[in-house]
């Protein structure tokens, strides 16, 4: 082979069209790149096809169920709305992460139309749990789940999270990872309670009303669903990080006081919970907003 000067050190070269060292190499390897990236195109391996793919597969709507006697009630399809980052609680299927099943980050993403990443199934973990009808109440334990859709989420996604530890934590923040785990586990189990401390207990047993604010415990290891604006850029844009933490206020409540007294025990929460633990559950009738 015969190489310009230009070409042997690295700079711009001429095009084939002039006779010219390599000329006749330089033509044969454009042709093979015409074909090789009209190949990719009609198979679409291209990045710019293969996104748009999979931003169809993620945002095709989805619809949200009526809410009329104003209660959640199991089988209805819903979205929640963090407080603190004013996104809607979101899966990426195109970010895995390892675990002992297929398992999805999730984010809270400032999209408020229902798609069917953002729309998630209330799901009654134990039918015997004290309660004969299908109204959600405060305590009882639920699971929240994404039906599945494309070519990634071939099976129902449950929320998920599991302990801190050096292979198990959220991507910046190294709180509590939360993700969508695709089997039903103890560690898929939650718990909505009321957001004010002082009255949960006397709240309890009663009806959840849509639209309204509340907190999400995480059974298994206590903690609590929440959102910050910690920015997580993926397919999608910059969205929000999703994790597990008790962002709880600072101020002293006078424990020891009401116990001395006998009006409360240690187990007792006083301390109320910071934005970044609020959530909304949002129906077609009742947007929370």
């Amino acid at each position: 082979m015969q190489f310009t000067p230009q070409q042997l050190t690295g700079g711009p070269k001429f095009h084939h069209q002039t006779r010219i060292g390599n000329w006749s190499e330089d033509q044969e390897l454009e042709e093979l790149r015409l074909k090789d990236f009209l190949a990719q195109k009609e198979s679409g391996q291209l990045k710019v096809t293969a996104k748009q793919r999979q931003l169809e597969e993620c945002l095709q709507p989805a619809e949200l169920s009526d809410s009329p006697d104003g209660y959640l009630r199991w089988g209805q399809s819903v979205m929640m709305l963090n407080h603190q980052a004013k996104g809607w609680l979101s899966v990426n299927p195109y970010d895995e992460v390892t675990k002992t099943s297929e398992a999805f980050i999730m984010t809270t993403s400032a999209m408020s139309n229902p798609t069917v990443r953002n729309v998630f199934i209330l799901d009654r973990v134990d039918d015997q749990d004290g309660y004969d009808d299908d109204v959600i109440h405060y305590g009882q334990l639920v699971r929240f789940v994404v039906p599945p859709f494309g070519s990634k989420m071939r099976r129902a996604t449950f929320l998920h999270s599991e302990m801190v530890t050096a292979l198990a934590a959220a991507k910046f923040s190294r709180h509590q990872e939360v993700t969508g785990l695709a089997e039903p586990s103890g560690e898929t189990k939650w718990q909505i309670l009321y957001p004010d401390v002082t009255v949960r207990l006397e709240m309890e047993g009663e009806p959840v009303p849509a639209g309204s604010p509340f907190v999400l415990r995480h059974v298994q290891t206590g903690s609590f669903l929440a959102s910050d604006e910690i920015p997580y850029t993926n397919i999608f844009g910059c969205e929000n990080e999703v994790h597990c933490f008790a962002y709880l206020s600072l101020n002293k409540t006078q424990n020891l006081v009401g116990e001395k007294k006998g009006e409360l025990t240690g187990e007792v929460p006083l301390r109320k919970h910071g934005l970044p633990n609020i959530w909304t559950i949002r129906t077609a009738t009742h947007d929370g907003q």
